[in-house]
């Protein structure tokens, strides 16, 4: 397993769980979990070729019987600063829609709330229960050399989400703060008064993710601590691709870079994505709609993008 999908709001294990508030860190946590598909537990079993029609993150759908087009953003859910492309890039989009739809309502209190239950061990065991003494000193030592401190004060958080912290902290990445997609466009949709809703539900997230067993998700993050510089290159090497803004050639750098799953990707990437189509189609029929998404989610035959154009609609990418 090679985690590169990770991308969180985790920024620096207490110290940023100290920055953001445990639930805004936890949320955006699991919340990356499910997006940007990578490494050891996220993407899907086929690689798919890429296509000239989907070079973008960003894609207008227009079409099929709406008054007024959506957009469609693929976001990749921690980054650093330098990384990030500013909001005004996205502010003539989002003045243009109604509301905003992303994968959870990273504006509703409930759901906040319930992250911090989602990312921890729901059967009263801790990482130290799952692993020997061996592989615990070994992932613990990671933790001290990577995030600064023991996996101790962490250890009641599933094996997936620490992987997650590992390869997201400030040390890994080479910058400090970090930034999120996800939280500049919930302040956007503050500013601007924009309502956001969730396509799924933190609990339905949660249920995904432990869907891979414990002991699975533990023996990956194992996997990491032999070699936690590889892993970080690796979801290095995903930031640049992502930056090149092509859904497909991401999807499959992502594959390349990972061993996977077949039934957990399934369910965590592709089951998810077919999940998600009448739910925008039926949001973007009421009213315009910004999305904004993990890119992993839109490349591929599978992917959301080609979904929506088999059901009629007209997916025009936009280069930002």
């Amino acid at each position: 397993m090679k985690p590169i999908i990770l991308v969180t709001v985790l920024p620096k294990q207490i110290g940023i769980i100290r920055s953001f508030k445990m639930i805004k860190k936890l949320t955006a946590l699991v919340s990356v979990l499910f997006c940007c598909a990578t490494a050891s537990q996220q993407m899907l079993a086929q690689k798919t070729a890429p296509a000239a029609d989907n070079k973008a993150l960003l894609f207008e759908i227009s079409g099929h019987g709406l008054t007024k087009p959506s957009y469609i953003y693929g976001t990749f859910h921690i980054l650093c600063p330098t990384d990030i492309m500013p909001t005004e890039k996205f502010t003539p989009y989002i003045d243009r829609t109604d509301q905003m739809i992303m994968e959870i309502d990273m504006d509703d209190p409930a759901e906040m709330g319930a992250m911090a239950k989602g990312a921890a061990i729901n059967d009263g065991r801790t990482i130290k229960d799952v692993l020997s003494a061996e592989q615990y000193a070994k992932v613990d030592e990671m933790f001290k050399n990577t995030v600064g401190s023991s996996i101790e004060p962490l250890k009641m958080l599933k094996p997936a989400i620490l992987g997650v912290v590992v390869l997201t902290s400030p040390k890994m990445l080479g910058c400090s703060p970090l930034a999120s997609y996800e939280m500049n466009f919930v302040k956007l949709a503050a500013e601007k008064k924009k309502p956001i809703i969730g396509l799924e539900t933190v609990a339905f997230q949660s249920k995904v993710l432990d869907s891979k067993p414990l002991e699975k998700q533990a023996n990956s993050l194992v996997e990491i601590s032999k070699d936690p510089q590889k892993a970080a290159d690796g979801l290095k090497k995903l930031i640049l691709v992502y930056k090149e803004q092509d859904v497909d050639k991401l999807r499959s750098t992502a594959l390349e870079e990972s061993k996977t799953d077949p039934e957990f990707n399934k369910a965590i990437i592709d089951d998810r994505n077919a999940e998600w189509i009448p739910k925008i189609e039926a949001l973007i029929k009421e009213k315009s709609s910004f999305i904004a998404v993990g890119g992993g989610h839109l490349g591929g035959e599978p992917g959301v993008i080609r979904l929506l154009r088999s059901r009629g609609y007209t997916v025009k990418p936009i280069k930002l």
